[in-house]
């Protein structure tokens, strides 16, 4: 059998797989039917890790069962270029479970023997990610308005409206210049949260300002009143969209700059927000709504994960028993 491809209705998904013709669509099928780019990227990725393990070791992926799962869970840490995090591990495992089930339901194999592969254990109180406190936070807002450059007016506004708002990454670079509005008075954006859920934030006086400064700038480079710019929220100086990635090394270079010794990503000011938030008396409700969580335990991790050292009840007991 010669490997084909699954060729995605855009053009964006490509799986270079050795599989049945009917095999080939429902995988596209599957794939496809994840509202979020984002979700598909990712789900892409860890079935393609799934069939670099069965080439490399000559397993037909339809004969699979419990026993190859685990293997290959192994095979996965052992082969990736760090060690992956356990949350990764279950992630990739889960990716493949839902592709077989998938076939399962279509009616394309029996069952799904893979579901029962011992996956790692994720505390569901736990995250890895560490919010930085107010100085550092401050820091991070100075360093991002004196950035240097032509584009450091779009450093600063997205800076802070991931700081100062808490949307994701992936929601400030898909945002688009029409989904800045007024509503009742107040300064707003609509983005896209995890599920294509629409959701509109109001901005800070601070935000709006620094966003009415890139995109006064930009307006003046493309020779347009501001009221006729269009396009991406934040663009290249080309005005094509803004890469993720180029942001995420954006916002890490800006860390460096702000003196921040610790790791720091976009999801570390998302983190940043809500332990903030909840550190000047916002409801974890209030939270939650703000970041489009389903789960309000979701909201409690991140609000939580800052203060893990400072409210560890050993100095209590060590104080008690001197």
């Amino acid at each position: 059998m010669t490997a084909e491809l699954v060729e995605a209705p855009r053009g964006d998904l490509a799986l270079p797989l050795d599989l049945p013709p009917i095999i080939l669509d429902l995988t596209r099928a599957w794939l496809w039917s994840f509202d979020s780019k984002n979700t598909r990227e990712a789900y892409e990725r860890n079935i393609r890790r799934w069939f670099a393990f069965c080439a490399e070791t000559g397993l037909d992926p339809m004969a699979a069962r419990k026993p190859h799962g685990d293997v290959f869970s192994r095979w996965f840490q052992e082969t990736a270029r760090r060690p992956p995090k356990p949350k990764t591990v279950a992630q990739v495992l889960a990716s493949v479970s839902s592709w077989y089930d998938y076939l399962h339901e279509a009616e394309a194999i029996e069952a799904n023997r893979f579901k029962k592969t011992k996956r790692p254990k994720i505390p569901r109180k736990h995250s890895e990610t560490i919010a930085l406190t107010k100085a550092d936070a401050r820091a991070l807002l100075r360093a991002a308005d004196a950035d240097h450059g032509r584009e450091r007016l779009r450093t600063a506004a997205l800076i802070r409206l991931l700081l100062q708002v808490g949307v994701r990454i992936s929601e400030a670079v898909n945002a688009q210049i029409d989904d800045l509005a007024f509503a009742r008075g107040y300064r707003t954006l609509r983005v896209t949260a995890k599920g294509e859920k629409p959701l509109i934030r109001r901005l800070p006086v601070e935000t709006t300002h620094a966003l009415d400064a890139y995109l006064l700038e930009r307006a003046r480079l493309e020779g347009v009143e501001l009221r006729d710019l269009r396009g991406p929220l934040f663009a290249t100086s080309s005005g094509r969209p803004w890469d993720r990635s180029k942001a995420f090394e954006l916002v890490q270079r800006i860390a460096r700059q702000a003196g921040i010794e610790s790791k720091v990503t976009p999801h570390t000011l998302r983190h940043t927000y809500a332990s903030l938030a909840e550190e000047a008396g916002a409801t974890m409700r209030e939270i939650q709504l703000d970041l489009g969580h389903a789960d309000v335990s979701t909201t409690e991790i991140y609000v939580h994960s800052r203060d893990r050292l400072e409210k560890d009840t050993s100095q209590l007991v060590a104080s008690v028993i001197e």
